[in-house]
């Protein structure tokens, strides 16, 4: 079950989101690395994203209890398999993760998906993960980051981890040039409106899971 499809030509993406000739260029080299395709998983927003060349599709996933998280960092897929049966579904993609057996795979339960239910592991739907399968070799980087936590709505006043992550989203998008300070002020909220009205997305100075989402996404796509 796909979110959305986003195909944007680089040119394009870089006069939207860049802010000068520096942000553009630094924008440029980090699209240049993106060789091959590289998976994304957010694990607080629960979204995987696939990005090839300059095309990005994002998948719901389930992901691990606060008990037995999903390991952040940045890894690679190191083993494949077709139909492991059971609660893997239909395929398996081990990641390169050193203390554990860890990976992304398909499901018997796909009411899971969405939810912080597995003992680590990513879950895709089984229609879902046979895609990425298909498009992603042994080699290919998996970053995974943030926590499972429930997402605030983050307005004007609003302080904390979440509010410098939205700034530092902004920040490498563009949007923000101040300091990472972790508070929601003035500042923060019209670089929030400006993007918002540039996605398309209800304008107004609140961050929720759809605008985190959407800046995840959009972060994504131009730096993965």
């Amino acid at each position: 079950m796909i979110f959305s499809v986003v195909k944007k030509h680089y040119s394009k993406f870089s006069n939207k989101y860049g802010r000068g000739a520096e942000r553009k260029k630094m924008a440029r080299q980090q699209y240049s690395q993106a060789a091959g395709p590289v998976i994304n998983i957010h694990v607080d927003t629960r979204i995987l994203t696939l990005v090839i060349n300059n095309s990005i599709t994002v998948y719901p996933v389930a992901v691990g209890k606060p008990s037995t998280p999903t390991p952040p960092g940045h890894w690679q897929i190191v083993f494949k398999s077709v139909d492991p049966g059971g609660p893997f579904g239909v395929r398996w993609m081990r990641l390169s993760v050193p203390w554990g057996s860890y990976g992304i795979h398909g499901t018997n339960n796909p009411k899971s998906i969405g939810k912080a239910v597995s003992h680590g592991c990513i879950r895709l739907y089984n229609e879902d993960v046979i895609v990425v399968y298909s498009k992603t070799p042994i080699g290919t980087p998996v970053n995974i980051d943030g926590v499972v936590r429930k997402i605030r709505i983050l307005k004007l006043g609003s302080r904390g981890n979440d509010v410098r992550q939205v700034q530092e989203l902004l920040r490498d998008l563009g949007y923000y040039t101040a300091r990472i300070d972790g508070y929601f002020g003035p500042i923060t909220r019209r670089a929030v409106i400006r993007f918002k009205r540039n996605q398309g997305l209800k304008v107004n100075g609140l961050v929720g899971k759809k605008t985190l989402k959407a800046l995840q996404i959009a972060h994504d796509l131009a730096f993965s």
